[in-house]
């Protein structure tokens, strides 16, 4: 279903920017469920088009669109709509229609503002997922299809199957497909079972060209993404760190620990710097000098070390996709002509019981004027047994009180008594949080809110 909606950034936050892009007075938007549009914070890819906006896949709530002008449009299954609201990829072609790769097909909305439902299998296997959409200059489609391979569909809607038995393709797992200026196109693969894996290229001639860890210098036959740069050399995201190849030279940039970079997406400035979205390590930055700089939660406006995706707007942005949702960075240009409203970002949750801070590995969070907090650590401090059970994603906890909660569930249980939540229990970078007032006054303690200082006692 569609909806639309008029949205007024309402928290700029201003920071210093010698971060990201070198320069002073940097300012970054961060959008989530409780200040936008979006249903749920997970955002997995990032499309910017030609006229100033970008559209958004999500990781269970449909796509997202964002216009020039800040309207936002979002876009659910339905049975004139997208097909599933697990997303992967989203494109557009030059003729106005957008692209969605689900986990069940492709939807396509024309540009007579109609839906069009695809899969790519005659049988229509169902959860068939399509990790990647890529228009080329000749008018056709290609897709990654998890398990399947690779599809072209031309101009004139003749369709080509590619996989591991009737080409070189090196995986039927694809993850991502790229196409380059001479025509050829670079396939990502991701192999399963006994598939070797790594990158594959196809010639404008039909040559095929695999590189794998046995033959070439790819750390990893594990690929999330490739990258064609403006000198055209060939950026190459995997587990086990990034690799450049221009021309046959290879040249890798790693972590140099036991903890390597897991690269999941890449993008590149005008300047010719080479952005590249992490799994855990935030974001690096590589200069056209190749030299380095990595970029965290802690040094930065990234919300979330664990990125999906990045990319830049016409106007030079960088949006940043994770499970906490997008953050904007600006670039200093803007920041100059718009003079925005600025509200400066409130200063971390502390959290004191019986006088003693808690120290949490994932920091409090704050929805809809309700503080979440890490599971374990604050039921612990109550003197609270807690057990996780996975299956029914359940947290149960006995002590003064038995006490269930369930994520996403809005009703608890104390002592078996059913009782409403403002929000629902959540997971972050693989934490489960709660809602601390609800758990805490279930047990009859009381929580003393300090909005100056942003601390929460509870006695």
């Amino acid at each position: 279903m569609k909806k639309s909606m008029m949205f007024l950034v309402i928290a700029i936050l201003i920071i210093n920017a010698s971060l990201i892009y070198g320069i002073t007075d940097q300012q970054f938007v961060q959008y989530n469920r409780n200040n936008s549009s979006l249903v749920e914070d997970k955002v997995v890819e990032v499309k910017p088009d030609a006229d100033g906006g970008v559209w958004f896949a999500t990781g269970g709530s449909g796509a997202v669109y964002i216009d020039s002008s800040g309207k936002w449009t979002v876009y659910k299954k339905d049975v004139n709509s997208l097909k599933n609201n697990f997303l992967n990829a989203v494109t557009f072609d030059g003729k106005g229609n957008k692209y969605f790769g689900t986990n069940e097909g492709v939807s396509t909305l024309t540009k007579d503002n109609t839906w069009v439902n695809y899969y790519l299998n005659s049988n229509k296997i169902y959860g068939e997922t399509v990790n990647s959409l890529t228009v080329d200059t000749k008018g056709g489609l290609w897709h990654g299809v998890l398990n399947y391979g690779a599809y072209y569909k031309n101009a004139a809607g003749e369709w080509t199957k590619y996989n591991s038995s009737n080409s070189s393709l090196p995986s039927n797992n694809v993850t991502k497909i790229v196409t380059d200026n001479s025509g050829g196109v670079w396939f990502a693969t991701y192999p399963t079972y006994n598939e070797t894996g790594g990158v594959a290229y196809l010639d404008k001639d039909g040559k095929w060209v695999t590189y794998n860890m046995k033959d070439s210098k790819l750390p990893s036959n594990k690929v999330n993404d490739i990258y064609i740069a403006e000198d055209n050399s060939v950026w190459i995201a995997t587990i086990n760190g990034l690799a450049q190849l221009k021309g046959d030279n290879w040249k890798l940039y790693s972590n140099n620990t036991l903890m390597e970079y897991n690269v999941k997406a890449i993008s590149e400035d005008v300047e010719g710097n080479i952005y590249a979205a992490t799994w855990g390590h935030g974001l690096l930055k590589i200069n056209t000098s190749g030299e380095v700089k990595n970029y965290k939660t802690s040094d930065s406006p990234i919300p979330n070390n664990y990125i999906h995706d990045i990319d830049f707007d016409t106007k030079g942005n960088l949006w940043v996709a994770t499970n906490e949702g997008i953050t904007l960075i600006k670039k200093e240009k803007q920041i100059k002509q718009e003079v925005p409203k600025v509200i400066i970002q409130p200063k971390k949750v502390s959290v004191y019981v019986k006088n003693q801070l808690l120290t949490f590995d994932v920091e409090p969070i704050i929805r809809e004027g309700n503080t979440l907090v890490s599971m374990r650590t604050f039921l612990e401090a109550l003197d609270q047994q807690v057990e996780w059970i996975d299956d029914e994603r359940k947290v149960v906890s006995s002590g003064t009180k038995d006490i269930e909660l369930k994520i996403g569930d809005k009703i608890g249980l104390i002592n078996g008594t059913s009782s409403s939540l403002n929000v629902p229990p959540e997971i972050v970078n693989g934490r489960t949080m709660v809602p601390l007032r609800w758990i805490a006054e279930s047990i009859d303690l009381t929580v003393k809110w300090d909005q100056g200082n942003y601390r929460i006692d509870i006695n």
